[in-house]
């Protein structure tokens, strides 16, 4: 399954004492006309207080998880950690490194799956960067929004006590079937023959300074029905401490097993 097929990360430590965020602004801007529009707005927010702390939940048929991280932004995508169900995951620069229980591979501590890995057989087996590991990546959700979105409503509201722009969102897969590999049709020696093309809503809510302090996506439409006939599969992500300092280091080179060892220690 999707989401449950990721064991996710760890909440990132505070390298120490920095200096203070810039206050953000009080008054929200007119909201954005357009899907590019929005987009750049939200990168020059981001740029200016470039990490944050979030807590998602993400729904799979009946299944609910609340999964803590914190993530970077450096751009493009960003690097993150995350934790569910007592796991931990950092992803950085789309190597991902789990910390592994100590008996599984005596001495190491995390394993690494790296998509892009030059070992063929390390690469087929990583596969591609789970779904559950994009949903709270704002980077990601960008070129989501960038290359395959418009802007279906847009209001003035507020979320709790907060001032913000809301949005509604239409996601049309057709226009960036890449974003979601996941949903694509393979034939049976793994070949893509029909990628994803439904059209899922999203909604974004940004502070004053253009930051998201929520993004929802529903991609129940583009999932396979699970055992128990229930596709259901969406997530939302709220986001807070833009600005506060956060470290997401590489576990050391010699803590780290590949995932084709993992392999050959379970014999297979």
């Amino acid at each position: 399954m999707i989401i449950a097929a990721a064991a996710l990360a760890l909440a990132a430590c505070d390298p120490g004492p920095t200096a203070a965020p810039p206050p953000a602004p009080t008054t929200l801007s007119a909201p954005a006309a357009d899907a590019a529009q929005l987009v750049a707005g939200i990168r020059a927010g981001v740029a200016e207080t470039p990490s944050a702390t979030f807590a998602m939940t993400a729904v799979l048929g009946t299944t609910t998880s609340d999964v803590p991280g914190s993530l970077t932004l450096d751009g493009g995508r960003g690097s993150l950690t995350m934790v569910i169900q007592g796991f931990e995951t950092r992803v950085i620069h789309g190597r991902s490194y789990t910390r592994m229980p100590q008996e599984v591979i005596p001495g190491k501590q995390w394993m690494g799956a790296d998509p892009d890995s030059a070992d063929p057989v390390s690469r087929a087996m990583s596969g591609g960067e789970p779904l559950i590991q994009k949903l709270p990546d704002v980077g990601w959700a960008l070129l989501v929004v960038e290359r395959s979105g418009r802007i279906v409503s847009a209001e003035q509201t507020r979320l709790g006590a907060l001032p913000v722009n809301h949005y509604r969102l239409e996601i049309d897969g057709a226009k960036a079937p890449e974003l979601f590999p996941e949903f694509a049709h393979r034939t049976v020696n793994g070949q893509v023959d029909k990628p994803m093309t439904a059209k899922l809503p999203a909604e974004l809510w940004l502070d004053a300074a253009r930051r998201p302090v929520r993004f929802a996506i529903d991609l129940t439409a583009a999932s396979p029905s699970n055992l128990q006939g229930d596709p259901t599969l969406k997530a939302t992500t709220d986001y807070r401490d833009w600005g506060k300092a956060v470290e997401i280091p590489v576990p050391p080179a010699d803590q780290v097993a590949d995932i084709t060892e993992l392999l050959k220690k379970m014999g297979t």
